[in-house]
């Protein structure tokens, strides 16, 4: 009986997760692009040029150095650019002035590619906004401190939700639960980002820890009267 519940509570687990990661992966497929009539250009020294006004992924190298360049049909009296993860913005440049043509970079890959090789860069100006997936495509996902963070991040969740099954199911036990339920959410949000799975723009990924809380409140316990009961 004990096998039976906790494979019936694996399956029910699995599936909650599958309907989360689904519902966050399909909103990410919407194409995004520059809108506001600009026009903006790419260019990474070793992979080439690519047209960032429709453009929804860039993929680049290791070695490569990028810039951007930006053109309005009116003057701009401020740009900001943005990288992205969970929904996220963190300051990437922030401009103000009073022209039509603008220019970023030069942004080194090999200085952001031990931590990340998924990279969403947002940018938005006085009339304008747009936004670009980096993918660095000789990099693996597990070599990054991103994906390792995530690996661990999953195996402590997973480790501490499995472990919540056989606990007395009080008070601080949920809230243990709905930790590590937190900490798994985020790891797998961490690894389909470095797979490019999911888009870290996509602020929908917020669901994935939020998925881990719910099952870290209702896991706790559930195999407790059937692992302390005496013959």
């Amino acid at each position: 009986m004990t096998m039976s519940k906790l494979a019936v509570i694996t399956r029910v687990s699995c599936a909650f997760l599958l309907v989360l990661i689904g519902l966050i992966v399909l909103p990410a497929a919407v194409p995004a692009k520059v809108n506001g009539g600009c026009t903006a250009t790419g260019t990474a020294s070793k992979s080439g040029p690519v047209n960032l006004t429709t453009a929804t992924v860039w993929h680049v190298t290791a070695a490569d150095v990028l810039s951007g360049q930006a053109k309005a049909s009116s003057p701009q009296r401020v740009a900001q650019l943005k990288v992205v993860i969970f929904g996220v913005g963190l300051p990437l440049l922030d401009r103000t002035g009073n022209t039509s043509f603008g220019t970023a970079g030069p942004y080194r890959i090999s200085d952001y590619d031990p931590y990340t090789r998924v990279l969403a860069v947002a940018g938005s100006s006085t009339s304008c906004d747009g936004s670009v997936l980096i993918i660095v495509d000789d990099v693996s996902p597990l070599t990054t401190w991103s994906g390792v963070l995530g690996a661990i991040a999953v195996l402590l969740g997973a480790i501490g939700l499995l472990a919540g099954l056989t606990q007395v199911p009080s008070g601080n036990a949920r809230v243990v639960g709905i930790v590590v339920g937190v900490v798994g959410g985020l790891g797998i949000g961490l690894l389909l980002q470095q797979m490019a799975i999911l888009d870290p723009a996509n602020v929908f990924g917020l669901l994935l820890p939020g998925g881990g809380a719910v099952l870290g409140a209702i896991l706790p316990g559930l195999l407790h009267n059937r692992s302390t009961a005496r013959p």
